[in-house]
């Protein structure tokens, strides 16, 4: 499994490693999740998207989703749900 060392230039801290996600082979007969985090735009961007994958890949399904809150991380149970019912996941973020 690929893994990425990540440095945040603010922390005090060491490096930490992370394991990238497995790269799917395509985006056809996939399921597309779209994470709304509720910031301004991010409907509009997610709206977007959504028309440019499904312009360029034969998309099976798209879930849409949005977050309680942007001030806050997304909920473990949504994150969950989004795992379970997708092969992809992309989240709006804008202002």
């Amino acid at each position: 499994m690929e893994t990425v060392s990540l440095l945040n230039p603010q922390d005090q801290g060491g490096m930490i490693t992370k394991y990238l996600a497995p790269r799917l082979d395509t985006l056809n007969d996939k399921t597309m999740g779209l994470l709304n985090i509720g910031k301004n735009g991010s409907d509009v961007f997610l709206e977007r998207m959504e028309e440019l994958m499904r312009e360029e890949f034969d998309v099976a399904e798209v879930v849409r989703v949005n977050k309680p809150t942007f001030t806050r991380p997304a909920p473990d149970e949504l994150i969950v749900q989004l795992a379970n019912r997708c092969d992809f996941v992309v989240e709006g973020l804008a202002d």
